[in-house]
């Protein structure tokens, strides 16, 4: 339970169908390294008070430790070496659905084990094959749906998983939680990196992790035009805010051995526009990709959360790496983001983004 109207009303449904029920809440941070700017303490709060209310169990679970080791410290590792990682895809395949799914099922043994699954309030669905298999499935709620950032969980790993509201559109979810009258019902939904916090940017958090190194900024001509203060606090697409001359200027992409950011001018330029990019380190909810895939196969593809699926060809290349081409070009295509596939609405795994292709 996070303390949010999804996990609660997850735990709420459990019960109702007659499920023996114990609330868990994972600590990922620490607030006390961030001045209590994540909100973990209240969040606890609030799934105590939920446990209480539906006469349930609960405890919190500590993993500050394996967060920050295998989460937080490659995220910034990645934006030290230029690309722009993501963490909550990271979270959800190593914490979420992995220390977290290992402890719970660890200590419970014999018929218990056979009994006993985690439940969380993630808005996908599961579906079981006549075989025992086990496919990752879009959410009911297309606006909702969070298969993307659960694809590079295995599929072992969603064996004894339950999603209650994956079923669901987020009005019912709210509609149930004013019904049971639930501490919830009318909380603000969280949005981003809990740490963060919402009063700073992105970028002036991880100055305090990452060693600023300021550069020069270039046209594609290799003109100086400004300064900036270190290449991750910039992402590809996004305005540079310099001014030089009468246009505005957009990132194109990070020169790491030379420390420079090259820039072109108008956020329509079609520099920033391509069809293609290749992708490594790719994970299979199956443990491998579909048949035929040296020859290319036709997929649905998304390279960001709530972007509209597309179809898209993958083919995987005699190095392992994998080439996805789009129907239609894409903007801003960023190395270190996932791009996610699906055949039809079962997620099938996803890739590292090295670096788009150009036209």
């Amino acid at each position: 339970m996070s303390g949010g109207v999804d996990s609660s009303v997850s735990a709420y449904l459990l019960k109702r169908q007659g499920y023996v029920i114990e609330g868990v809440y994972m600590r990922n941070w620490d607030t006390t390294d961030e001045n209590g700017v994540c909100t973990s303490d209240q969040d606890w709060k609030d799934v105590q008070t939920v446990c209480k209310q539906l006469d349930i169990p609960c405890r919190q679970f500590d993993f500050t430790k394996e967060y920050w080791l295998q989460v937080f410290t490659r995220m910034i590792e990645d934006y030290e070496n230029g690309i722009t990682p993501n963490p909550d895809v990271m979270c959800n395949r190593e914490i979420k659905f992995g220390w977290f799914l290992d402890k719970c099922l660890g200590s419970i043994n014999g018929k218990d084990k056979e009994n006993t699954w985690i439940a969380t309030g993630h808005y996908v669905q599961l579906e079981r094959t006549d075989s025992g298999r086990v496919k990752l499935m879009r959410g009911v709620d297309v606006t909702k749906d969070q298969s993307y950032f659960l694809s590079t969980v295995a599929e072992q790993n969603l064996q004894r998983v339950i999603f209650p509201v994956g079923n669901l559109h987020k009005k019912q979810v709210k509609s149930i939680a004013h019904v049971a009258n639930l501490e919830t019902a009318n909380k603000k939904e969280s949005m981003g990196i809990c740490f963060v916090g919402k009063k700073r940017k992105f970028s002036e958090f991880l100055e305090q992790y990452v060693i600023p190194k300021p550069g020069d900024i270039k046209t594609l001509d290799g003109i100086i035009i400004g300064q900036h203060r270190g290449l991750f606090s910039y992402t590809i697409g996004q305005c540079a805010r310099i001014h030089y001359g009468p246009d505005r200027w957009f990132v194109l992409r990070k020169d790491i051995k030379n420390n420079s950011l090259i820039v072109i001018p108008g956020s329509t330029n079609p520099l920033l526009f391509s069809s293609k990019l290749v992708a490594k380190d790719w994970i299979w909810s199956w443990g491998e990709p579909p048949k035929e895939i040296e020859g290319g196969i036709n997929l649905l593809t998304q390279l960001r959360y709530q972007q509209p699926a597309e179809l898209c060809k993958v083919t995987r290349r005699s190095d392992g790496k994998y080439i996805v081409e789009f129907s239609t070009p894409k903007r801003a295509i960023t190395p270190g983001q996932n791009v996610v596939v699906w055949d039809e609405n079962w997620c099938l795994g996803s890739g590292i983004i090295e670096q788009p292709l150009i036209n």
